[in-house]
């Protein structure tokens, strides 16, 4: 699972279909110090790997001794681990079971995400119309997790009619309090000229800038492409790159791609036909289109890879089907 200091997040696509990626680390807001604290925090730890090896088995002893305590963090985190299987044998309802827990204590991100177990049916009967209560509810009480969610509902219409005005309306509601989803969404329709917002480069790179700042993951890998290209920033290849590097890492299967391009170009660095087909192929199997059609054109031409005319005929397929017109050509050429 893709994690940066944390674990929920969204993704709605039009088939409704559900990625818990996310950012916005939210920290428990008590006025004294919790007993399941520590806990808590070395569980985190190990969970991120901040100051130790990273070891999942052993966040979720930590994260359950805190849950056991009643520290509702620790509850939304474990809520987590239990869903994906990390250190833990997966179990959507012992998962839904612990997220229902924190939403209980007043968790503001259980709160809100608790709606996509009740959209998808995750250890509970799905019912869509009463994940959308919850998170109408939720956007009426302030809650800027809640108000990123349903934007992505207005987005695809899941739940309800499409929206695209109502959509903006809600993620620029969300990013003004802060939230990393929202001001990633922000900055990219203001780069790309999305939602009927105006091309901004400069705009757009702020609020990647922000978004990074609050830990979204996708915002720093598009801040770097953005320095590398020295669209609405300062030129800086090198940083750039760094910024691409670190984002890949995490998981971010653009920057994965845009690590590729990197090595193809020689952009801050010597060009290795090698790495950038690694690094296509990666990204294309994290759900690239991109990568998926230059990882197909390394295979078809043995650019850094074995020549394979069938597996790069099979990659132009999935290009395809992921909306790349290069390869649809390719296809029917």
């Amino acid at each position: 699972m893709k994690r940066m200091k944390t674990t929920y997040g969204w993704m709605i696509t039009a088939a409704a279909a559900l990625v818990l990626v996310g950012c916005n680390k939210e920290e428990p807001k008590t006025g004294a110090a919790h007993p399941g604290a520590e806990a808590y925090q070395q569980g985190m730890a190990y969970l991120d790997g901040d100051g130790v090896v990273k070891n999942a088995a052993a966040a979720v002893g930590f994260l359950g001794q805190a849950a056991q305590a009643g520290h509702p963090a620790a509850m939304y985190e474990l809520s987590s681990c239990i869903l994906y299987g990390n250190g833990v044998p997966a179990d959507p309802n012992n998962a839904f079971a612990w997220i229902q827990q924190s939403a209980n204590a007043g968790h503001q991100k259980a709160k809100a995400y608790i709606a996509l177990f009740h959209l998808q049916g995750i250890g509970v009967e799905a019912d869509p119309d009463k994940a959308t209560r919850l998170l109408k509810s939720e956007v009426a009480a302030d809650n800027h997790f809640a108000m990123s969610i349903l934007a992505s509902f207005y987005q695809s219409g899941t739940g309800v009619p499409a929206d695209e005005a109502a959509a903006f309306k809600l993620h620029q509601q969300a990013a003004d309090k802060g939230n990393a989803d929202s001001m990633y969404f922000i900055g990219r329709c203001a780069v790309k000229g999305l939602n009927g917002v105006a091309i901004d480069p400069v705009a757009g790179a702020k609020w990647y800038q922000k978004a990074a700042d609050a830990g979204s993951i996708e915002a720093l890998g598009k801040l770097g492409a953005c320095k590398i290209m020295g669209m609405g920033v300062e030129k800086n290849i090198s940083d750039g790159r760094d910024m691409v590097l670190m984002a890949a890492e995490k998981g971010d299967a653009d920057a994965m791609h845009n690590m590729g391009v990197c090595y193809e170009r020689g952009l801050g660095g010597q060009a290795d036909p090698r790495e950038a087909a690694n690094w296509y192929r990666v990204a294309a199997e994290a759900g690239s289109a991109a990568a998926m059609y230059n990882y197909a054109v390394c295979l078809e031409n043995g650019n850094g890879v074995a020549k394979d005319g069938a597996e790069a005929m099979n990659w132009y397929r999935k290009a395809a089907e992921n909306g790349i017109e290069l390869a649809a050509k390719k296809l029917n050429g």
